[in-house]
């Protein structure tokens, strides 16, 4: 089973950076979701940007959890961006077609 890590930081503008390490799945996802969505909406930032550089598995769990916290965001004016895949992650992410929605910048894109 997979565990993952969160921990956060705000820059001087307001932006929400959030660096994502472990393994993002079925058995992780909720604690993905529910912390990232409870603090985008808690603290009301512009941006949130979801560093996953240091993300070793990711499924499609975790990809849906991060389109919930992008609708949270989005819902409060704000917007989401990952950054810093993995290979693997990045290659999940535009196999998925959800680049854009996820505000990722493809090297192939």
């Amino acid at each position: 089973m997979g565990s993952a890590h969160l921990s956060t930081h705000r820059l001087a503008d307001g932006t929400l950076v959030v660096h994502v390490r472990g393994e993002l799945d079925l058995a992780s996802t909720a604690t993905l979701r529910d912390d990232l969505s409870a603090r985008v909406i808690a603290m009301r930032p512009p941006l949130v940007v979801v560093d996953l550089g240091l993300v070793t598995f990711m499924d499609s769990t975790a990809l849906s959890a991060l389109i919930n916290v992008q609708r949270n965001a989005r819902s409060i004016g704000a917007s989401l961006r990952v950054v810093n895949p993995s290979p693997f992650v990045a290659q999940l992410i535009d196999t998925a077609g959800l680049a854009e929605a996820l505000g990722y910048r493809s090297a192939h894109g």
